[in-house]
């Protein structure tokens, strides 16, 4: 670089620069490390269980505007021209459910497993075939109903060893005979190059890149869990959380910060947007899952409560006396964590604070709306 700057100065003496020197610094920001569920504990026991699922559906707050909204169709059939009907009650009602149990299929969390152990099953060793070739020899049973992770498929070595194939193989080969639509036998580059990765980050695509992952991997592969664990600590970090809320990664992302113990900066979101109840059934999983909660063993009784209330998409307008009784109970609940277990102590009284003022405002309101229509 010193050469190239007294080159410049040779054919501009007026401006002579006397061996410069230049660093480049990459402003690259550090690449995040990835958890996965490879300890000794399985994560599935607790978040297939029911009270567990419960919580983690009320936390994604399905929002049927965002849960049918329109998606892109590239490489699917065109989209449908929408149908008007007049419905009465009766037909209302149903429609409303069968709409409901579509959302439910929408919203079907992926699974949180524990990561695959490698198979080293040897069935046979046959000193007899070293030697008889250089390339290994891939049986596989092709048998048509039986499902892929059941199917027979065994390789014999070139040191006539014969043994079950390794999770690697067991996929490309039931791509192979078994194609599933979507999933491509070699990795996608934005998987595989990890500056493609960050830039879809970057500009905020987590669910292509969450139902993408979904498609190419199994729950329980090492990649899965790799690219999982990066989109959602840069949904933590950025605090995002709303680009994934009613939809079917949201739950497994609560899942993933309660057993890592990161939920304090979620819990912050939830209360600068005045979701207090919310913060509670978070607290509630962090009791289920790790059982350090003080006071942990008060939160189910509170939890029935809320879980009993609808679901608050926006901030109320108006309030019962009901809603302030629970409310207040919640508050209670929230700072107790705060003081005995919060990372965030500073921040989040803060907006517990200011979530306070608010409310207290709310409450005013809505008592004198009461008062004047004589209801108080």
């Amino acid at each position: 670089m010193s050469y190239l700057f007294r080159k410049l100065a040779q054919t501009n003496p007026k401006n002579r620069i006397h061996d410069a020197q230049i660093f480049v610094i990459s402003c690259r920001k550090l690449s995040i490390v990835p958890s996965l569920y490879d300890g000794e504990q399985d994560p599935a026991p607790k978040f297939f269980s029911s009270n567990v699922q419960v919580m983690l559906k009320r936390l994604t707050r399905p929002d049927y505007n965002k849960v049918f909204r329109k998606r892109t169709n590239q490489g699917l059939t065109i989209l449908k021209t929408p149908s008007y009907k007049f419905l009465t009650n009766e037909e209302l009602e149903v429609e409303l459910a069968n709409a409901k149990k579509k959302a439910e299929k929408l919203l079907q969390m992926p699974p949180v497993v524990k990561i695959q152990k490698h198979i080293d099953d040897v069935l046979s060793k046959d000193p007899a075939l070293i030697g008889y070739d250089t390339a290994k020899y891939l049986f596989t049973d092709i048998t048509f109903g039986v499902a892929n992770e059941h199917r027979f498929i065994i390789e014999r070595d070139p040191d006539g060893i014969l043994r079950s194939c390794d999770h690697d193989v067991r996929k490309r080969l039931n791509q192979t005979y078994f194609p599933m639509n979507g999933r491509k036998l070699r990795e996608p580059l934005m998987f595989t190059d990890q500056e493609k990765l960050y830039s879809l980050l970057d500009r905020e695509k987590y669910e292509f890149v969450l139902d993408r992952a979904c498609v190419q991997y199994e729950p329980d592969e090492p990649s899965y869990q790799k690219i999982t664990s990066i989109t959602y600590q840069h949904i933590d970090t950025l605090s995002k959380y709303e680009l994934l809320r009613s939809t079917r990664h949201f739950g497994p992302l609560v899942f993933y910060l309660t057993w890592h113990q990161s939920i304090d900066n979620l819990i912050l979101e939830l209360l600068q947007n005045s979701a207090v109840r919310d913060a509670v059934l978070l607290t509630a999983l962090r009791q289920d899952l790790h059982g350090d909660v003080v006071n942990g063993e008060s939160l189910p009784s509170l939890v029935h409560q809320v879980l009993a209330t609808p679901i608050q998409l926006t901030k109320p307008e108006c309030l019962t006396e009901e809603d302030i009784q629970l409310d207040s109970k919640c508050l209670k609940c929230i700072e107790k964590y705060i003081k005995t277990n919060s990372s965030m102590k500073s921040q989040q009284e803060l907006a517990l604070q200011g979530f306070r003022e608010n409310y207290k405002q709310l409450i005013e309101l809505s008592r004198g709306l009461q008062k004047a229509h004589g209801k108080a």
